[in-house]
């Protein structure tokens, strides 16, 4: 067990990495974080708790954080993190020590992480995964949001359900879509997706995203395009407000898949031909799956069941080349509720369903879903 002792008369912390000196701020702040440790508390908390009676402004939480980051980087057991929008948290780690200089270097730290974003931008889930799994022998030190991102393209929801070490805040929109994107969007995940964007334990980004571009594709799930109908004059203008241009496209697959439901052809043809100009300049895996899968309902409304199916499976087959796990279970879950908006193609859907039995076992989808219903429960009713 990892434990940090703490020199009040000379303001120096020690563990088995060595002794850090401090000023008396940095190491009340530190002192405080380690004693709660695992627990996320907001700048006014912090200011309550380490400056007493004084009356510094929030900006002097987020100061003294990065003296002790940058005090402490060297401590592998030791990790504060930011909870986006929120606050500050603290974690302890058992690991054994590692010797690769490149963990210091800050240019390969960068570089990596740029490799990750670039492959985060492309779709290619599987270059990510790939990348993260060489992380002891390459020396790098793998960012929160990317350990995360690496398991939620794989739709792991046992290693979310698992991981104590990461706060509630931090795991709360990844499990939230997971929930969503396994299961097929019900009332009740709208209602959770609507309190969790009450919630403030979001991000800001994840705030934005959720509320711009998730909740309105989980409309149309849900059997309610209308509602998606009514957030995309808001979703467009933060879009240009903000510069997304990431969003583009997603955008772009939500609101054709929004007008198929409604049955909108002409307005889901014109978004289609603009997805094909867009992904032939830009063919990111991701976006490319979603669109053949699109493609291919738009072509079951019109009665193309054949070309239909084979679009629908290519879709499928480029989400699983790119290891899009969970992307490729939500594409089953929309090919099969929307099989039943335009009437009935038994032998589609038993194939389908076929196909989404497999990704429950492989993933035990069933056996965590009521874990991770009680979770999101749990987490949002303390708001």
């Amino acid at each position: 067990m990892i434990r940090l002792q703490f020199d009040a008369d000379g303001y120096s912390v020690i563990c088995s990495a060595g002794r850090v000196m401090l000023l008396a701020k940095e190491f009340a702040l530190l002192r405080f974080l380690y004693d709660n440790r695992n627990q996320v508390f907001t700048r006014e908390q912090l200011l309550d708790r380490v400056w007493p009676l004084e009356y510094p402004v929030e900006r002097t939480v987020d100061d003294h954080i990065y003296r002790l980051r940058k005090k402490l980087k060297s401590w592998d057991v030791l990790r504060i993190h930011t909870v986006r929008g929120y606050g500050y948290s603290l974690t302890l780690t058992d690991v054994q020590p590692q010797n690769h200089p490149s963990l210091l270097d800050q240019e390969v730290q960068d570089a990596v992480h740029g490799l990750f974003r670039k492959y985060q931008l492309l779709g290619q889930g599987n270059s990510i995964v790939a990348l993260a799994a060489q992380q002891e022998q390459m020396g790098f030190e793998l960012s929160v949001f990317y350990q995360m991102y690496t398991r939620f393209v794989q739709a792991d929801v046992s290693w979310f359900l698992e991981r104590e070490d990461f706060t509630r805040a931090d795991r709360l929109y990844w499990m939230l879509l997971l929930y969503m994107c396994t299961a097929g969007v019900t009332d009740e995940g709208l209602a959770l997706c609507e309190c969790a964007l009450s919630s403030r334990l979001l991000s800001s980004d994840q705030e934005r995203e959720l509320r711009i571009l998730n909740i309105l594709e989980a409309y149309v799930e849900n059997g309610k395009p209308e509602r998606a109908q009514e957030g995309l004059p808001l979703t467009l203008m933060v879009m240009e407000r903000d510069d997304l241009d990431k969003f583009v496209m997603p955008v772009a697959l939500m609101e054709m898949y929004m007008h198929l439901a409604s049955n909108h052809m002409e307005k889901a043809a014109e978004l289609s031909d603009r997805l094909e100009g867009m992904l032939s300049e830009a063919p990111y895996l991701r976006e490319l799956g979603r669109y053949r899968m699109m493609r291919g309902l738009m072509l079951l409304r019109t009665g193309d069941v054949g070309n239909a199916e084979r679009l629908m499976d290519e879709g499928l087959g480029t989400l699983d080349m790119a290891k899009q796990e969970l992307l490729k279970i939500k594409a089953i879950c929309q090919i099969r509720s929307f099989l039943k908006l335009c009437g009935s193609y038994p032998m589609l859907e038993e194939k389908y369903a076929a196909q989404y039995d497999r990704l429950d076992r492989d993933n035990s989808l069933t056996l965590h879903r009521p874990a991770l219903r009680r979770w999101l429960e749990q987490t949002l009713s303390v708001v």
